[in-house]
This record gives C-alpha cells, sequence and structure tokens, in this order.
C-alpha cells in the first residue's frame, strides 16, 4: 500500500516498514548529496519517495473536482489538492460530460481526465500486450529470442492449455558473438544533443549501432518474462543507447488503436482557447511562427512508447529533447 502524509498511520505496520528501508538504504549516504541535485531532480526525489511519505499538497488532482470519481479517489489512495496551483477550465468541441483543463503558468499543457474510458482503457491494456508487444522492438529484444506469437501471447495460450511454460533462450547463447561484457557499476546516463530541424542530417547520420545481447541472462519461461517486459515500441524507432531516433530503420506501423485515441484528443481541444491571446509569445515558436491552427488537419502520430509497469514501478523524470519538431502535439496516455 503507498502511504502520503495525508493517510500515513505512524504506528502502522506498513509505515514501520518504509521507516526501517529509508534507514537501510541511506545509513551511508552522504550528507552533502542532495547538494548536487537539480531543482528538477530535487522534485523528482520527493515525489518518488517511499520514505518519508510525499506530501501531495502541492500537487494539482483534478480527479477531485469530479463527484463520479469519488469513490475512484479514495480506493487509489493517493489525493492532491485542487488549489495547488493556478487553472482554468476549457472547453471542448464537442459538449458533453467530458472536461479538459489547462495551467496557465505551463503554456500549451491540456489535461483530459478520464478521457479514456474504463471499457477502453481495458481494451488498449490487451492491444498493448497482445498486439502492439509482438511485432514491435521491446526492452528484452536484444536479449532473448522471444517467440513469434508474441512473448504474452504465448503465456496466456500455455496457461489455458495447461501445458507447459515454454523456455525462452538469451540471444547469447544463440549469437555468442554477439555479446559483449557488461560494464560494472551504476547505469550511465545519456546526455543527447536536443533534436531540431538543424541538428537533423547530424543525428539522422550518426552511428546507431544495436545494443548487445547480455552474456550473463539465462534462459527463461514466458511467465517470468513478462514481468521484465518494461517497453514496446511505436512507429519510428528510439535508439535508447543515444536517446534519439533511428531513421534509417524506416517508420514502423501506429496502430490505428491509439492513432485515433491521440488525433480525437487534439481535435476535440479548442487551440484557440488555449493560445488565441498569446501573441506576444508568437517567437517563441520558432522561425515559422506558431501551427496550433491547423493541428486537427496536420497532426499525425508517428512514434511513441508503450510503458509497461509493475505495482512497485516507476518512471524516471526526465526531459524530452528527441523530438525534431518541438512544436506538434505530444500525447500522453496514463
Amino acid at each position: 500500500m503507498s502511504l502520503t502524509t495525508s493517510s500515513a498511520d505512524t504506528s502502522s505496520p506498513a509505515y514501520k516498514k518504509a521507516q526501517r528501508q529509508y534507514l537501510k538504504s541511506t545509513s551511508n549516504r552522504s550528507k552533502d548529496v542532495e547538494l548536487n541535485w537539480t531543482p528538477f531532480r530535487a522534485a523528482e526525489k520527493k515525489y518518488k519517495a517511499r520514505f518519508p511519505p510525499p506530501d501531495l499538497s502541492q500537487v494539482l488532482d483534478v480527479a477531485i473536482l469530479d463527484d463520479a470519481r469519488a469513490d475512484e479517489v479514495v480506493r487509489g489512495k493517493w489525493c492532491g489538492s485542487v488549489d495547488a496551483v493556478d487553472y482554468r477550465e476549457l472547453r471542448l468541441k464537442v459538449p458533453g460530460r467530458q472536461k479538459a483543463y489547462i495551467v496557465p503558468r505551463i503554456p500549451g499543457l491540456v489535461v483530459l481526465p478520464s478521457f479514456v474510458s474504463m471499457p477502453n482503457q481495458k481494451r488498449l491494456v490487451r492491444w498493448a500486450l497482445c498486439d502492439q508487444a509482438r511485432n514491435n522492438e521491446t526492452n528484452l529484444d536484444a536479449h532473448y529470442i522471444l517467440p513469434q506469437d508474441g512473448l504474452w501471447n504465448t503465456y496466456i495460450k500455455s496457461k489455458n492449455c495447461s501445458s507447459e511454460d515454454v523456455l525462452v533462450q538469451p540471444s547469447a547463447l544463440i549469437f555468442p558473438e554477439q555479446a559483449t561484457p557488461e560494464v560494472p557499476g551504476p547505469r550511465q546516463l545519456v546526455t543527447n544533443t536536443p533534436a531540431s530541424p538543424e541538428t537533423f542530417p547530424t543525428l539522422s547520420s550518426s552511428p546507431k549501432p544495436p545494443p548487445s545481447p547480455s552474456p550473463t541472462v539465462q534462459p527463461s519461461s514466458c511467465s517470468a518474462l513478462v514481468r521484465k517486459l518494461r517497453w514496446a515500441n511505436i512507429g519510428w524507432s528510439y535508439h535508447w543507447g543515444t536517446k534519439q531516433y533511428d531513421f534509417a530503420k524506416g517508420k514502423g506501423t501506429v496502430s490505428p488503436e491509439i492513432r485515433n485515441i491521440c488525433r480525437n484528443a487534439v481535435e476535440l481541444v479548442d487551440w484557440h482557447d488555449v493560445f488565441g491571446d498569446s501573441s506576444e509569445r508568437d517567437a517563441e515558436w520558432g522561425p515559422g511562427g506558431p501551427d496550433w491552427q491547423t493541428w486537427t488537419e496536420t497532426y499525425e502520430p508517428d512514434a511513441g512508447i508503450v510503458n509497461f509497469y509493475q505495482t512497485n514501478d516507476t518512471l524516471m523524470a526526465h526531459v524530452d529533447r528527441s523530438e525534431v519538431c518541438a512544436t506538434s502535439p505530444l500525447v500522453s496516455i496514463s
């Protein structure tokens, strides 16, 4: 169970366990380690901390504004505030229950709570596991010879048929010449050059070697590997080693499942209500000026990542510097 300062019972076993783990993990940590954190990283550390439970009073939580989601908010444990930051309700082009909100201090950010219905969320989860992660590159492809029918489909088939769990072989066992020893120590972060039309020729021609299969992974069952699935690619291939797109691979397919949701989100927003009164900031759009007026006709999702989470997983806070066009809408579905 997750804890927050507003709901934490300091006498509960969960609180005491989190406290013990925190004291153990920080016992040898330098007292000056936080001095090197940027404000961005400090905020991430604050809200990802298991202990002390994070204070969410400064987190905007628009779910509280929807009476129909009251039970959902209670079940979710986490609860922010409706007055943490200034926001404004945004009218959508199609009237109805669906609401949208903008945060004036973050120009262009539009929050569409509950935009994807519960039934459609379930359908998206099935699509992500059964279809999306089958033919597209995943974090496991470099290290395992995955079943042609897809990891999830093979796992479900063996489970439904009460047959033996399929054993997946490591790539290094089949192609030992491609495996390279892993570098010891913490993972090295990649500082990539921001993509732009000006840097595109250089970035697109820079080497993007495929990741080497790990020489240490062992044969694993499908049921075990399903829990190790972290991401699957959509559209243009993302090269994690350089944190840039590998355009040489060509554009992959963007399924209608995800394309339609992204396009509907962009088409429903009244962008004039978002940007129409900000002509003094037109210079920030670059030499071509604002292009929001044509988004409903021109926007086309062409790249993305499906992230898979276990119950204790979190996504590292990051700045997206890989998009060649910095003004086209970026749709994030959570």
